[in-house]
């Protein structure tokens, strides 16, 4: 997942900073290379953001695997739960992690 990330990040930035040259103070003055840096950082942060989702759900699925989740989750919601009036006649929801 590093490496799938990580190629195409550096893809991104490889391409952004290609075409920088050394004259980068005038470039400034050209609405084309301020959309190309902007566009770029919105891209490479959409990369990184779905970098991040991508390694939380591998980070759940991992402990959900060992049994390390099923425990976690209800000592939350039974710490969280707060039974309210109309509540009354219902049963609290039970949180149960199956394996497949």
């Amino acid at each position: 997942m590093l490496l799938f990330y990580g190629f195409f990040s550096g893809i991104l930035i490889w391409v952004s900073a290609a075409d920088w040259g050394y004259a980068a103070a005038d470039k400034w003055k050209s609405w084309a290379f301020v959309i190309h840096i902007v566009s770029t950082s919105t891209l490479f942060m959409l990369i990184m953001l779905s970098y991040l989702a991508a390694t939380t759900v591998f980070y759940m699925y991992s402990k959900a695997i060992h049994g390390e989740l099923a425990g976690e989750i209800a000592e939350e919601f039974a710490r969280e739960y707060v039974s309210l009036p109309f509540d009354d006649g219902k049963v609290p929801h039970v949180v149960s992690v199956v394996y497949g």
